[in-house]
């Protein structure tokens, strides 16, 4: 082998160029291949060294570029971070003029008023414009995080929207406002201030509505806690706000009108006697016609017991009711005055107390208003305490046991009992009318005694009417379960007495989802002591049933809600078999039984309803309301059957 030919043979074997028709060495397609033309380049005149330069600039490039961009992104983190501050620093300065504002009413001047007003305006408009910035929109999108900016920038303009439509309004009401001095000599209301801010209830309303539309799609829950606790803060008063003022701006003229703004009107005041147990209340032996004139409480004329036996007991019928609803009662309901509320449907027992006045007196009530001894009570609270014609002091923590039990003790006969009703009453009303007391804190008091059921309203007008069924008053038997499912258990005594005094009862209420069905039950415990010795409160009829007159005997009424049927009860059946009676009212299923409740001894009974088939609508429990307070239990297990009250409240929370 030649030496030529062995350098030759150990050389890598060079790049042929093609040669023209040469099928098989021809240059890529450019078509086929996009990289033809760096092939061409490659061939000779680039070298290793080459593009490794190229490469190394590509590489230097990409670094600079993410450099470029990571201090870009870093000056962006930073004047975000400063924006964040911004706006946070904007909103407690927010905060705090709101908590000065609220301390001026009332003793600043407008000049003053309005100044802090202006610089809460300012600063929740510092606040709304930075998290409108564009920063702000894609921080929203980052994940994790994004939910907590998000959040807060729906709150952010929830609160522009607020203090940009609805304080100036509330300024002007808070200005011309003194709640303090609301009530006007002589008893009522002043109204003046009610009429003038009505034209801005609607803007009002419709800025905490649009407030609410913005929150309504966070979930604190997947919130971080540093954003979530304060946010939960300002959605717990918007959405609170927000069905309150709906309300308000709906039915104000209404509530006006209730008051007497627009004339004199004529009201039918019961006060039910839970010491002798009904339906929805007590024995109603006492009432009182008064009247209501641009929001000033008037006294037109009270009717004793005695009157009510007078004109309803002479077994007169003013009014009959469907041969299905009587079935369920005793024959007094329509036939005596004290058992017009053997009922259950206040509109019902209304109805009856109109009908009698018209007939004996031509008395004409624009609604008749039902209350109890613990309403006095609750009013009292807030009212102070009063002096009775026989010096002592009334005071809310003893008118319950005065008027209920203490009174039949001292007046031992019914003319006596009734002669002290008649000017106690009297006295509580020329105190509740007269005295100085916190407006606001008197609705709390009566809320109060409307959430315990011993607050029932039933008027003429349909307004007015629709207000009472709006604010759960009305005490009615629904016509369907759209609304609510009502399921309802009461009592009645039997016994002729004022024994119920002493009755303390609890309500609980289980479910079965899958069977469709709802189990309610009510503990009855009778508490009397060995010092009651009066006749008008120990069972008159018991010595007919060879009972102690210690002894309650109550007519229990079970009621199922339209289109349910009851399907159980226990006991099966009542202690007197001829007061076992069944029928239906309004569309409501129910069964009356009579069970003895012994003295010291503690006395189940309950029943199950299997429920339609559809929706139900929030479960609404109702029950009799002793002279005691009423626990009321309701099961998580009737979650799944009944969904949540308007505000949000499940049913197992009653």
């Amino acid at each position: 082998m030649h030496s030529e030919d062995a350098i030759v043979g150990n050389q890598p074997p060079l790049r042929r160029r093609a040669r023209v028709g040469d099928p098989a060495d021809s240059a890529p397609d450019p078509a086929a291949d996009p990289f033809a033309d760096l092939y061409e380049r490659e061939s000779e005149s680039d070298t290793p060294r080459r593009k490794r330069r190229v490469w190394l600039w590509v590489v230097l490039a990409i670094v600079v570029l993410l450099l470029v961009v990571g201090a870009i992104a870093g000056v962006l983190a930073i004047q975000f971070l400063g924006e964040v501050k911004t706006a946070r620093s904007a909103l407690e300065k927010a905060k705090s003029g709101i908590a000065t504002l609220s301390s001026q009413f009332g003793s600043a001047d407008q000049a003053q008023l309005q100044s802090t007003a202006d610089a809460i305006t300012a600063n929740v408009a510092v606040a709304a414009e930075t998290v409108d910035g564009p920063l702000w929109d894609i921080a929203a999108q980052v994940p994790f995080v994004g939910q907590n900016v998000d959040a807060v920038q729906r709150v952010t303009r929830a609160v522009d929207v607020l203090v940009v439509r609805a304080l100036p309004p509330g300024m002007q009401f808070m200005s011309t406002v003194d709640l303090d001095k609301l009530t006007v000599e002589g008893g009522g209301i002043n109204l003046e201030p009610f009429r003038q801010v009505q034209g801005s209830i609607p803007e009002i309303s419709g800025a905490f509505s649009e407030a609410e539309a913005l929150v309504a799609p966070i979930d604190t829950a997947a919130l971080l806690p540093e954003v979530g606790e304060p946010i939960a803060g300002i959605l717990d008063v918007i959405e609170g706000a927000a069905p309150a003022l709906a309300v308000a701006d709906k039915y104000l003229p209404t509530l006006l009108n209730i008051a007497g703004s627009g004339g004199t009107k004529t009201y039918l005041l019961v006060f039910q006697n839970n010491a002798e147990i009904r339906a929805t209340g007590g024995n109603p032996a006492s009432s009182m016609i008064v009247t209501m004139t641009d929001g000033k409480l008037g006294y037109a004329d009270q009717a004793t017991s005695a009157t009510f036996y007078e004109a309803g007991t002479q077994g007169n019928e003013y009014i009959s009711l469907p041969g299905e609803t009587t079935k369920i009662y005793l024959p007094t309901l329509t036939r005596h005055s004290q058992d017009y509320n053997f009922t259950p449907d206040f509109p019902t027992t209304a109805q009856l107390f109109q009908a009698i006045f018209a007939d004996t007196t031509g008395a004409q009530f624009d609604g008749v208003i039902s209350i109890d001894p613990v309403v006095l009570s609750n009013m009292l609270s807030v009212a102070g305490p009063l002096t009775l014609g026989t010096g002592e002091q009334m005071t809310a923590e003893n008118a319950v046991k005065m008027l209920l039990s203490d009174s039949y003790e001292i007046y031992p006969d019914g003319a006596s009992s009734d002669a002290f009703f008649t000017d106690t009453a009297k006295r509580v009303f020329d105190h509740l009318t007269s005295s100085s007391w916190d407006p606001l804190k008197m609705l709390d008091a009566l809320k109060l005694s409307a959430e315990e059921q011993r607050v029932y309203l039933a008027f003429t007008d349909p307004a007015a009417q629709a207000l009472a069924t709006e604010f759960g008053v009305d005490g009615a038997l629904p016509a369907d379960n759209a609304a609510q499912t009502q399921v309802g258990i009461y009592l009645n005594d039997s016994s002729v007495g004022k024994l119920e005094y002493h009755l303390s009862s609890r309500v609980t209420a289980t479910c079965d989802a899958n069977a469709r069905t709802i189990t309610t039950t009510m503990d009855l415990h009778n508490g009397i002591t060995d010092d009651i010795k009066s006749e008008y409160t120990l069972g008159w009829r018991n010595d007919n049933y060879g009972l102690p007159r210690t002894t309650m005997m109550l007519d229990v009424l079970y009621f199922a809600p339209p289109g349910a049927h009851i399907t159980s009860t226990d006991p099966a059946r009542g202690q007197v078999a001829g007061w076992e009676r069944n029928g239906v009212e309004k569309g409501n299923t129910a069964l009356s039984k009579t069970v003895f409740v012994p003295k010291d001894e503690t006395v189940s009974v309950s029943y199950t309803v299997a429920l339609p088939q559809g929706d139900l609508g929030p479960l609404n429990l109702r029950h009799t309301p002793t002279a005691n307070a009423t626990p009321v239990t309701i099961d998580a297990s009737c979650d799944a059957l009944f969904p949540p009250s308007a505000d949000g409240t499940p049913a197992s929370a009653g």
